[in-house]
């Protein structure tokens, strides 16, 4: 399982409201639910780190208690059809077995804290992360079902789903009888979230549809950043090696263009 800690220098967004990040200092204002990625000064650059916190998101915001909007029955239909077509493929000449195998390499290279288990028909990845900063920690689980089917046609369909389980701790100040303030621990419970949003699936079936030969491209988190842009990488590129089929993680890549350009 890996582990990061928070650096100095931060971006945070309100996760639950919005996916514009703006800047904070090391001291996170932890009252309100947010999503933290950090920045690492190195040399005057600014590098990302792969690094994400989910801190608890508190009733000062009433995040888990939002209004939603009741879908009629015409909306909820579009909806499970547009989620039905984000988390499938088919795939011509490709058998199961091809695809599964493929599948499996794909979470291997994302993170080699995947663990795959196998079934007939599909298969199970899964990961834990954990995460701390000062005042903080988060750990959590990502888990992907991919099934396949052969269709009456000769194709091969595949359906990968994700979801993501996480829970936090941090410290924070408490109002006390005599009117002063203590510092406490507080935590949130595990959530398990299924993921509707398509900016995973698209790397998950990019990456895919290389080993399937099916593309050209590899595409890195670097990339994927700037083409999958509604939804999260997170369960690919946070806390995660981001190996390209050739072996090389993320962090052999950027020391060997810092070579390169020197």
């Amino acid at each position: 399982m890996k582990c990061s800690r928070l650096a100095t220098f931060c971006q945070v967004r309100v996760s639950a409201f919005s996916q514009t990040p703006f800047p904070c200092d090391a001291s996170l204002d932890i009252r309100h639910g947010v999503r933290a990625s950090c920045i690492k000064t190195e040399g005057g650059a600014m590098k990302k780190w792969l690094c994400l916190a989910m801190v608890a998101a508190m009733a000062a915001l009433g995040a888990g208690c939002a209004k939603q909007k009741l879908l009629t029955p015409e909306e909820i239909a579009a909806e499970r059809e547009r989620q039905l077509n984000m988390i499938a493929r088919t795939y011509n000449g490709v058998t199961p077995q091809d695809a599964l195998l493929a599948a499996d390499r794909v979470f291997r290279l994302a993170d080699e804290d995947y663990t795959v288990s196998h079934n007939p028909t599909g298969l199970q990845a899964q990961r834990n992360w954990l995460i701390y900063a000062v005042l903080a920690v988060a750990a959590g689980t990502d888990t992907w079902n991919v099934i396949t089917e052969v269709l009456p046609s000769g194709e091969t369909k595949v359906t990968a789903m994700h979801s993501g389980q996480g829970a936090s701790m941090f410290g924070g100040p408490v109002a006390t009888s005599g009117g002063g303030t203590s510092a406490t621990g507080i935590t949130t419970p595990g959530m398990q979230n299924m993921t509707t949003r398509p900016a995973i699936y698209q790397l998950f079936f990019a990456r895919l549809d290389y080993l399937l030969g099916k593309s050209n491209e590899w595409i890195t988190c670097k990339d994927a950043g700037k083409l999958f842009k509604d939804g999260s990488l997170d369960p690919f590129c946070t806390v995660a090696n981001d190996r390209t089929p050739d072996g090389k993680s993320a962090a052999q890549r950027r020391a060997m263009d810092k070579n390169t350009k020197n």
